[in-house]
């Protein structure tokens, strides 16, 4: 009976070791492509904004030459 307890103990031991390592490099790989995900997202809105600011030039060029 006690050698039974003790490797049902080693066996849960292992499992929830097995269980945590792979737990823990997915959530390594999740956060990467978190960091990855929010640069990209990042760069794209500068890109947008650098866009806008330069339609909003190019726009008030065309306006001043129309009062002109």
């Amino acid at each position: 009976m006690i050698l039974a307890l003790e490797v049902l103990g080693i066996l849960t031991m292992c499992t929830i070791m097995f269980v945590s390592i792979w737990g823990f490099i997915i959530m390594k790989q999740m956060l990467s492509q978190l960091k990855y995900r929010n640069y990209l997202v990042e760069k794209l809105t500068q890109y947008m904004y650098f866009l806008t600011k330069k339609d909003d030039g190019s726009l008030t060029k065309t306006d001043n030459k129309k009062k002109e």
